[in-house]
This record gives C-alpha cells, sequence and structure tokens, in this order.
C-alpha cells in the first residue's frame, strides 16, 4: 500500500473520528460549581477594560457562601440531548448537599419558534421539581425567546426580565438585589441599561448576553452576573475560527471571556456553556453543563 494511501486512510479516520465526537459531546453533563466573590470596583471606561480569568472550584468545596443557585442556560429545546430529568437529578443532588435559595435559568429555551412545545415541556418539569423541593425558580429571557410569548407563565418560572427583587442571605442575614434584564434579540438589537436601584446592597444580575456588560455606564456595573449564550464556543476551533467568523459579532470572547469565572471591570462573571446546541446538533471541546454557583458578599 502506497504512504499516501496510508495517510489519506489516517486523515479520513481522524475526520471521522472528530464527526462521531461531535454528535457524542451533546450527551455528557458536567456538574461543577462556581465561587463568585465581590471584586473590587473598577470605573475604568470600556476600552480600558481588563479581563481576568478566575478559578472554578471543586464541586466538593464546602465555603460557607451568602447565597447559593443552581444555574443552566441556553437549552434549545429542538437540539438538548441533556435531558430535563438528568437537570431535575442535578437540582436534587446540590439541595441535598446544602440548601438551595434558588434555581436560576439563563435564557434561550429554543432555537426557533416551532420549538417552543419542546422548551415548555422542558422547562415545566425543571418547575415541577422546583415546587416539589420548594425552590423558588427565576429567568430571563435570550436572544431567541423574542419570537415566543408568555415563556415564563407557560414555562413556570418567575420571569426576572427588567425587574429586581431583594434577596436577603439565609446564612449571614446580608441583603442583596437579584435582577434581571431582558433579550431583544440579534435584530435591530437593544441594549438595556441597569435599572435605577435606590439601594446600596449588592446587585446580583442575570443576563443572557454577557456583552451586555460592555453597555453599562462604569458606575452601574453589577457586583455579580449570570450570563451564558456564548455556549463555552460549542465548536472550538484553532485560533478562535469559532468567534472570528460564528461569532464575529460577539465582544467579549474575542477579550478572552468565553466560560466560567472572570472579573471584568469590576464585576464577578459566570458564563455558562449551556445545555443545547444552536443551530447545529454539535459540541467539540465544549460539553453542557449546569452548575452551582455560591455567592459570597
Amino acid at each position: 500500500m502506497e504512504k499516501i494511501d496510508l495517510v489519506y486512510m489516517a486523515v479520513s479516520a481522524l475526520i471521522l473520528l472528530y464527526i462521531f465526537w461531535c454528535f457524542i459531546e451533546p450527551f455528557f453533563l458536567i456538574r461543577d460549581k462556581a465561587v463568585l466573590k465581590k471584586s473590587p470596583k473598577d470605573n475604568s471606561p470600556v476600552e480600558n477594560l481588563k479581563i481576568k480569568r478566575l478559578p472554578m472550584l471543586p464541586i466538593g468545596d464546602k465555603e460557607e457562601a451568602d447565597f447559593r443557585y443552581v444555574f443552566f442556560s441556553d437549552t434549545h429545546a429542538e437540539w438538548c440531548p441533556v435531558s430535563s430529568k438528568r437537570i431535575c437529578e442535578s437540582i436534587r443532588r446540590a439541595q441535598a448537599k446544602a440548601p438551595l435559595d434558588a434555581v436560576i435559568f439563563g435564557g434561550d429555551m429554543s432555537s426557533y419558534k416551532q420549538g417552543a412545545s419542546r422548551g415548555f415541556k422542558y422547562l415545566n418539569a425543571i418547575s415541577k421539581c422546583c415546587k416539589e423541593l420548594d425552590i423558588p425558580f427565576y429567568g430571563v429571557s435570550g436572544n431567541h425567546d423574542v419570537h415566543v410569548s408568555n415563556i415564563p407563565e407557560t414555562a413556570g418560572f418567575v420571569s426576572l426580565d427588567d425587574t429586581h427583587i431583594t434577596v436577603r442571605s439565609r446564612t449571614s442575614g446580608a441583603s442583596a438585589i437579584l435582577a434581571g434584564l431582558s433579550d431583544t434579540g440579534r435584530k435591530n438589537r437593544v441594549w438595556h441599561k441597569m435599572p435605577a436601584l435606590d439601594s446600596n446592597d449588592p446587585v446580583i444580575l442575570v443576563v443572557h448576553d454577557p456583552d451586555a456588560l460592555l453597555h453599562f455606564e462604569p458606575q452601574t456595573r453589577p457586583d455579580y452576573m449570570l450570563s451564558g449564550h456564548l455556549h463555552g464556543g460549542q465548536m472550538k476551533f484553532p485560533f478562535r475560527i469559532e468567534f472570528c467568523v460564528l461569532r464575529r459579532h460577539d465582544k467579549l470572547p474575542n477579550m478572552g471571556a468565553v466560560q466560567g469565572v472572570y472579573n471584568i471591570g469590576g464585576t464577578t462573571v459566570f458564563i455558562s456553556r449551556g445545555l443545547g446546541c444552536g443551530v447545529m446538533p454539535f459540541r467539540f471541546l465544549s460539553m453542557p453543563e449546569v452548575t452551582v454557583v455560591e455567592i459570597k458578599l
């Protein structure tokens, strides 16, 4: 057999293995933990923002936190091999270890209007689980959710879109503001400002697209932020091609923030890889995740 034939066979085998893994990876689920501590305030303008990657802690770490949430995002129900049953199991596991203050959904229930029924079914199963455990279930809208009406009521969660509530730590008694912003979609997008808050309490913001942070006035940036949208890149390619070509409008990835915990301009940010897939049922080096987020004021 000619050497060139062996090379072709080897390359073909690698390509097939790559395609096979892209189909398989969406079925995995990583259960991890992010601990968010307050970052020093930084009122630098956007062009001078510094981004510092912070570590994720092991799931078994037992440091006491003020707030403890289960956060998941981007179900994209049409292409989500991770079942709602597995998310409910993750919620029950987390609750068994220590009380949860809430379960929070970061937006993008389904990719298309036609898939809304599957998205509603998915989130309703999680809502039922939260009710059984007596845990509040909150959520915000994502850019794909603008095509579907009445999502919070039909999906069974309490919307944080463009509103806020005061929450109190069960461990220290300290209070904080849990706020959310809606997403207006990618076409004719409007970036909402932070809501006016008549309080000096720390602010925990839930917003689907982390780029929203770049559109806040420096003095109004929240203390903590939970987001999704980026899928951790979903398909990792050399030289960040996935962001240069497929997500060239997203700014934070090109500044170095894709997934995990960061200090961005004085805000401690968690960006989830999400659960489902966008327009293609593939993932590569970006496994789906559901995360216990612990916040220390």
